[in-house]
């Protein structure tokens, strides 16, 4: 499964030469030349990691890092011309993972992407260390990898808790079965993509009121898996 990575930026030459080299490198590439525009397609796609300019025609970069922070860590890459160590600790501040400054090599970026990705697949978690769902019926802590179904203990396997992790990380999104496997298993999971099914099928029996009628782990037919659930509450 190819990593897809959304690009944001207002000129032109940069959003298509840091386009066709990804692409030659293998990622699948969306472009955006304003903060609205990234928004809708972060939205829309399951997107792997963000390039973010900051200086855009109809709002600032750190506007589109708060508005993706605020339901995903999908790792951000701001791109700018600006150099001044407030700006970058600044945008760091707001959630971006790493920054870079134009004119920048484009092995340079792509170093920094595959970097930043890895870390970003060995450590699958959701925005809050702690969640509840549907009023207190499911909660889920993380860093102690427990979850409890109306107050009772569920015990879940390793890779049971991994899916829910990754489903998390992204609520609302449609996560494809390999990129659950990318995300959840690791890309060196020797399996079958079925195997998703399997997990998906138990964890539905341990956390689903009704498995046959699932609120939290939705089947999105001929796509993958999203995480459902109509109330959030962070802690």
């Amino acid at each position: 499964m190819a990593n897809s990575i959304l690009i944001v930026d207002d000129e032109q030459k940069i959003l298509e030469t840091t386009r066709d080299y990804l692409r030659s490198k293998g990622y699948c590439v969306y472009c955006a030349a304003n903060g609205g525009e990234a928004l809708e397609i972060w939205r829309r796609e399951s997107v792997s990691l963000i390039l973010l300019d900051l200086m855009l025609p109809d709002m600032r970069g750190e506007e589109v890092c708060r508005t993706v922070r605020q339901k995903s860590r999908v790792p951000i890459i701001m791109l700018t011309a600006k150099v001044d160590e407030e700006d970058m600790l600044n945008g760091l501040g707001i959630g971006a993972d790493d920054y870079i400054t134009k004119p920048f090599s484009l092995k340079a970026l792509h170093a920094r992407i595959e970097a930043v990705l890895r870390r970003s697949r060995d450590d699958v978690v959701p925005l809050y260390n702690k969640s509840s769902w549907g009023g207190g019926d499911l909660e889920i802590t993380f860093d102690t990898r427990t979850v409890k179904k109306k107050g009772e203990d569920v015990a879940l396997t390793p890779n049971e808790f991994k899916i829910l992790s990754a489903l998390m990380k992204y609520p609302g999104r449609i996560l494809t079965r390999d990129e659950l496997i990318s995300l959840a298993l690791g890309d060196k999971f020797d399996g079958y993509d079925r195997a998703v099914d399997t997990h998906v099928k138990n964890l539905r029996h341990k956390i689903e009121d009704n498995p046959r009628s699932p609120v939290y782990i939705l089947t999105v037919y001929g796509v993958g898996y999203r995480f459902g659930g109509d109330r959030f509450e962070k802690i």
